[in-house]
């Protein structure tokens, strides 16, 4: 490899205290390339980088729980790249490979990274990759895209007398819950609650959503029950959500009995300051909603279930995809370094599906 070739990593700098200050968490540095020293390594060029709101609960002390990074260590999620040395007889050169692994330009991995997976070899062609491209290994043939599967398929089990209303529809995760919901288990109706009227048409008109709800019009929890009901007079038999927050406040007030409310996310809470006293036990009344009405409360993360992914999900998704049955939207972010810039638009609702960092 020339000497020219220049590495760079983002670490950890800081702990943000809210929404403010999330995309100055992490600092951009010079880093050594990497150095093939066994023979079961490889080294990998970052081609496309995953950003997703689950990392903040490694910036800071949350109600998601889990390790703290440590200030200084470099900043890890999923990622897609091309293998451009190896030493590993079963991950040649020109691999395209993906995994867990950290914010940087050059890797040097063996394999046996968090999540590891082989996307396509060399000698591969005509791949469900080629024609949909290799960024779809973070997104719909991804971590976000089997969080939907197994949260619909297994977890709420929606079935075709269920009206479903799914949080965050717009996001990477909801515009395949959503597809899933009424496509593949026939759900009688499926609700998504969007960010703005144009994330709103587009999982309508273009995914096959029964109705949304733009919740910045129906910015009260008052509003969003009129509304809901106004769509819904059967009745909620299931929620699926991403965000909490007043809209799922409102859906405890009024699913039905024996309803099901599936905790995928609460995207709304993640950058709350831990010093503000107004945002602890916002809504301390969940649990005793369940009580006389029977409710479920079940909460998940797509880990629980990547035992069964080849049998299940790589059977399926692709060829789902391939039959046009679900679609995917991308929004790209171009550049390494804008990685924090891309992890901030999670927060502000400036993408529709799945984000990527294009290097």
């Amino acid at each position: 490899m020339t000497s020219e070739v220049k590495n760079e990593e983002f670490i950890l700098s800081t702990r943000p205290s809210d929404q403010n200050e999330v995309k100055s968490a992490w600092k951009l540095q010079a880093c050594s390339m990497p150095t093939i020293t066994n023979d079961n390594e490889f080294i990998i060029k970052t081609l496309f980088v995953s950003v997703d709101p689950y990392l903040s609960s490694g910036l800071k002390k949350s109600a998601l729980g889990g390790a703290v990074n440590p200030i200084g260590s470099v900043q890890i999620s999923g990622l897609v790249g091309r293998v451009i040395e190896s030493k590993n007889a079963s991950v040649p050169v020109d691999t395209i490979v993906t995994g867990r692994m950290e914010w940087k330009r050059y890797i040097l991995a063996n394999g046996t990274e968090p999540r590891f997976r082989i996307i396509q070899k060399p000698t591969e062609h005509n791949t469900i990759y080629d024609k949909i491209g290799f960024s779809t290994a973070i997104g719909v043939l991804g971590m976000p895209s089997q969080t939907a599967y197994y949260g619909i398929l297994s977890v709420a089990d929606t079935q075709s007398a269920d009206v479903i209303v799914i949080s965050g529809a717009a996001g990477a995760v909801g515009t395949i819950a959503g597809q899933i919901a009424k496509k593949i288990r026939g759900a009688q109706k499926v609700i998504g609650i969007a960010g703005d009227a144009k994330k709103c048409d587009y999982i309508v008109k273009e995914l096959g959503f029964d109705a949304a709800i733009n919740y910045k019009e129906y910015n009260t929890k008052e509003k969003m029950i009129e509304k809901l009901q106004e769509l819904a007079p059967e009745g909620i038999t299931q929620y699926f959500d991403n965000t909490g927050g007043f809209v799922t406040d409102a859906v405890f007030d009024i699913i039905k009995r024996h309803g099901k409310i599936i905790i995928c996310g609460q995207i709304s809470t993640y950058n709350n300051s831990e010093d503000d006293p107004s945002k602890v036990n916002i809504y301390p009344n969940y649990l005793a909603k369940t009580i006389y009405r029977g409710l479920s409360i079940l909460g998940f993360v797509c880990g629980d279930f990547i035992h069964r992914n080849e049998e299940e999900f790589y059977k399926d998704m692709p060829t789902w995809l391939d039959e046009g049955k679900i679609k995917f939207h991308e929004t790209f972010v171009d550049g390494f370094e804008n990685l924090p810039q891309a992890y901030e638009m999670l927060f502000t609702g400036g993408n529709i599906g799945k984000i990527v960092v294009r290097i």
